[in-house]
Parts: structure tokens; C-alpha cells; sequence
């Protein structure tokens, strides 16, 4: 088994709508004081990481939570990406069980496609043909994250316990998700094994304030 990429996906630090538990959606509420203390414990969490590239929400929240991570990182271009928004609340569709395609998991996305282009770049990235193992930076939102990676384990796309799964569920302000991208076997029967190592992970962030609430959670909850 070879380590050929892994994916860091980071939910955007603390607002002050956030601690009101006011309802975000795509509105352009700004990090809090707290907010940018935890941007910059994720990034010294982080910074022996050599990323590779590094995607973002271009909502003010996590775009600034990209930027301040990637301040140990000066020569990483930031891509600011409209797909990777929050869900607005009254976008919200019925989620319709439609007969999962094995070639193209994301048939039934309950996400209007975005879970679908978070896919394709995380596969994109496992695309290594020097043999060296990316590491790629993604900020976004808290809904978004959480439906990402409970559609792909859902599907089968992405191998994650339960437990670990449920040890999370709110997806905390400045939490660490992980995906770890692994050949197996080799010749025409090698693979790209795909497994959660880490979700909703806050243990960086140990002494300050954590959120339990998540109001955009909660109002897009299907």
C-alpha cells in the first residue's frame, strides 16, 4: 500500500453569526476575533504539511480561514470557488433516492452537483505520476463538508467507520477532516483505496471555545 494523496478539509473559523446561531447560508459573514485565533491553530496544526494546492469557499469565512492557514505556506496559490458555498436554506431540495450507477456515485447528490465537483477534484488529486504524495488544502462550510462525506461513505466511494462518523456531528468551526488516497495491488489490478482518517476533528483547538450549535446544519438538516 502506497500514500498517494490526502485530502485536509477545514471547516471555516468562528463568526459572530455563528454565536448567535443565526442562520449563514451564503451571506458573507466575517470571522470572528475567535474565529481567526482558530484559523491560526489549524495552520500551526498544519504548517509541516507541504500542500500541494489549496481550494476554497470564496465566502469571506473561509476564504479568510484559507488565507490564514496558508500563511506557512507562502508559495501555494489559493483557488476561490463559488461550488464550495454553504447551501442557501430555501435551495434546499427533497432529496430524491434515485438507483445509485456504480460509474457515477454522485447520480443521486443531494447537493445539486457540488458533492459531485468535490469528487472529481479529490480523485483529480490522487493523479500522481512521480510517485510523490499530494496534499490538498480545501476550506469550506459546515453542511457542505458533512454531506460530502456522508454521501461518499454512504456510496461506498469513501471507506469511514461509523463510530468515527458519529464522534463528530456538528463538524466544529476550524475542524479537520482527512482523506488518505492509497494504491493497491498493482498491474491492471491496482486500485485508489479511499479512507476517512480523521473527521470533525477539533483536538487543535484544545483551550479555546468550541460551538457545539450550527445553525445552517440544523435548517438544511434533511
Amino acid at each position: 500500500m502506497t500514500v498517494i494523496a490526502r485530502l485536509y478539509v477545514i471547516r471555516h473559523g468562528e463568526t459572530e453569526w455563528n454565536r448567535a446561531r443565526i442562520i449563514q447560508g451564503q451571506a458573507d459573514s466575517q470571522l470572528n476575533d475567535l474565529g481567526e485565533t482558530q484559523a491560526a491553530m489549524t495552520g500551526e496544526a498544519l504548517k509541516a504539511i507541504h500542500f500541494d494546492k489549496a481550494f476554497t469557499s470564496d465566502l469571506s469565512r473561509a476564504s479568510k480561514t484559507a488565507e490564514i492557514i496558508l500563511q506557512h505556506h507562502p508559495d501555494v496559490i489559493l483557488v476561490k470557488d463559488q461550488a464550495l458555498r454553504e447551501r442557501e436554506p430555501r435551495d434546499q431540495r427533497t432529496q430524491v433516492n434515485l438507483p445509485l450507477n456504480p460509474s457515477k456515485p454522485w447520480s443521486s447528490d443531494p447537493s445539486g452537483g457540488i458533492i459531485a465537483r468535490l469528487f472529481h477534484t479529490s480523485h483529480h488529486l490522487a493523479d500522481n505520476p512521480d510517485g510523490r504524495c499530494r496534499n490538498i488544502l480545501v476550506t469550506s462550510h459546515g453542511w457542505l463538508i458533512k454531506s460530502f462525506f456522508k454521501f461518499m461513505t454512504a456510496t461506498g466511494v469513501l471507506e469511514c467507520t461509523e463510530d468515527l462518523l458519529g464522534a463528530s456531528p456538528r463538524i466544529p468551526n476550524a475542524s479537520l477532516s482527512v482523506v488518505k488516497y492509497s494504491t493497491i495491488g498493482s498491474g491492471s489490478e491496482q486500485r485508489i483505496e479511499s479512507t476517512v482518517v480523521q473527521y470533525g476533528d477539533a483536538s487543535h483547538l484544545t483551550g479555546t471555545q468550541i460551538l457545539q450549535d450550527n445553525a445552517d446544519m440544523d435548517a438544511l438538516k434533511s
